[in-house]
């Protein structure tokens, strides 16, 4: 069964929200008249903005696909075979992945806070690494982890 983990409801609200209002402000600055050097500079100003709402708020997922792993985080996407996994926990960092071969892979998507860990609560981020051990005792084909840019 495939399952996909993504940053939160409201985060990804939050994101979409502000990407809408950077083009409405850039429809706006456009229609307004200003002269060509200041409305372009105002368009690239608020196209920065919102590709680093979109890498942030929008990209990151963490996918468990049968017998892969696959996290996206702002610019690089890890596919890791779930029989190279050693251990997965949850963190402020977000879900840690240590393969066999000690590299580890931070997914971004689900994070646990602080106060969550020192409370003992079991959040959404903690879901997700059961699921991940869960799929990971089911036993899968072997392979490494491949980067993909």
């Amino acid at each position: 069964m495939k399952q996909t983990w993504r940053v939160s409801l409201v985060g990804r609200v939050f994101g979409i929200l502000v990407l809408v209002l950077a083009g409405l402000v850039a429809a706006a600055i456009i229609a307004s008249g200003l002269d060509l050097a200041s409305t372009v500079v105002a368009v690239v100003l608020l196209c920065g903005l919102a590709a680093v709402v979109y890498v942030n708020a929008l990209r990151p997922s963490i996918t468990l696909a049968h017998s892969e792993l696959v996290i996206r985080n702002r610019f690089r996407t890890y596919r890791i075979d779930l029989d190279t996994v050693a251990r997965v926990d949850a963190g402020y960092h977000g879900i840690g992945v240590q393969t066999k071969h000690g590299q580890v892979v931070h997914g971004w998507a689900v994070q646990k806070s602080n106060l969550a860990r020192w409370l003992g609560r079991h959040t959404r981020a903690d879901l997700v690494v059961e699921a991940i051990e869960k799929e990971m005792k089911a036993g899968v084909e072997s392979g490494d982890v491949r980067l993909r840019y």
